[in-house]
């Protein structure tokens, strides 16, 4: 049984994350070895063991470590690695340099914008780690790929475009008459919904500004926002909260392990984001049944056709995204039947199933070279 080192060096939840696992879990179950290694020990490292993953802890310090280098060498020596799957710029860099060391092959996985910063220390030294070390190079959408790429320099033929995939069994769309009042809300609240860690690429500033004159006129209506609120952001969005007087009305609920019920439970979704390589949370809301808006930051335009699957606006733009979320909430048969296609589009296209054979054809035409 070949074994696969998947490679990231962070620790927390996270759409990544997430998909991170999902890949590692579903290569474990058709024929190889999963071997995960993570930035820290914590929540990620204990969902991987909680699927029967072997976990190892590598902790890089600095902007290119000797040390984190040489553990993973050694990783990949003492497992027997036949493949890298490494996810996010840091563990391409890093595998790509383990390639040079050891041979063993690399797939390089990008999942957004926020992947590589712009004033990365040694960037040029790290971009030849990956155009030279990696012998391919996966973006999770095409909108993605078209704007890496060329920042990267990589030629077209090393690279190749995965959108991701989830278990579209967990979000089957079945509402609780208790989850309202869970959270203290009135039984007949109409719920705006929002997923993911609280982060400044997350725009939940434009999603207060939208959310603010909603809240004067409908006074039914409640936002939910579902995700870590640990982080250095979160002071400022609760200010910005206080100073528009939504501390009632917007429901910061912090990480959640059950957002298929967050999901099922709400009437429309939103994703604020100035930047996304994909968005997980739009898929997992369309793929409950959930009306969604998002922004054009990359990564929906891919997922959701406007119109007919969802809505789509421009990024920072509060005003037209308060008048989206409006009609919406107003216009029932739309949000339904909104739903309904965009659920539909999410069953064709982003299984969990189909994103693993997408990854089994590539590593087996790279193990197989």
């Amino acid at each position: 049984m070949d074994a696969i080192l998947h490679l990231i060096e962070t620790g927390g939840p996270g759409g990544a994350e997430h998909v991170f696992l999902q890949i590692a879990t579903t290569l474990n179950h058709e024929g190889y070895s999963s071997i995960v290694a993570v930035g820290r020990d914590g929540w990620l490292a204990g969902q991987a063991r909680g699927r029967g993953l072997n976990v190892e802890i590598l902790s890089a310090t600095g902007s290119l470590s000797v040390t984190y280098l040489r553990q993973l060498t050694e990783t990949i020596s003492r497992n027997k690695i036949k493949l890298v799957l490494a996810h996010m710029f840091g563990a391409a860099v890093y595998s790509g340099l383990a390639h040079m060391l050891t041979g063993v092959p690399v797939v390089g996985v990008f999942h957004g914008q926020s992947d590589i910063a712009a004033k990365e220390r040694l960037l040029f030294a790290k971009k030849m780690a990956i155009k030279f070390g990696c012998s391919r190079v996966v973006f999770v959408s095409e909108a993605l790929q078209d704007s890496l790429r060329p920042h990267l320099g990589l030629p077209a033929e090393q690279c190749a475009v995965v959108e991701n995939g989830i278990d579209l069994e967990r979000f089957t769309r079945s509402s609780s008459s208790s989850f309202r009042q869970s959270l203290g809300l009135p039984s007949n609240a109409m719920l705006v919904g929002s997923v993911g860690n609280v982060r400044p690429t997350k725009g939940y500033e434009t999603l207060l500004k939208a959310a603010q004159p909603i809240c004067i006129t409908n006074s039914r209506v409640h936002f939910l926002i579902a995700g870590d609120t640990s982080g250095n952001t979160f002071p400022e969005i609760q200010e910005l909260q206080r100073s528009m007087n939504l501390c009632d009305r917007v429901h910061f609920l912090g990480l959640r392990d059950d957002v298929e019920e967050v999901l099922a439970n709400i009437d429309v979704f939103v994703l604020s984001s100035r930047t996304e390589g994909f968005s997980l949370a739009l898929v997992e809301a369309m793929a409950s049944g959930c009306a969604a808006i998002a922004t054009r930051s990359g990564g929906p335009e891919g997922i959701i056709v406007d119109g007919e699957t969802g809505i789509l606006v421009p990024v920072d733009d509060p005003t037209l995204l308060s008048k989206s979320i409006e009609r919406l909430l107003e216009d029932a048969d739309f949000r339904v039947r909104l739903g309904k296609s965009g659920k539909q589009s999410i069953s064709n296209r982003f299984s969990a199933q189909r994103m693993a054979n997408d990854y089994l054809h590539l590593i087996r035409a790279i193990l197989k070279s």
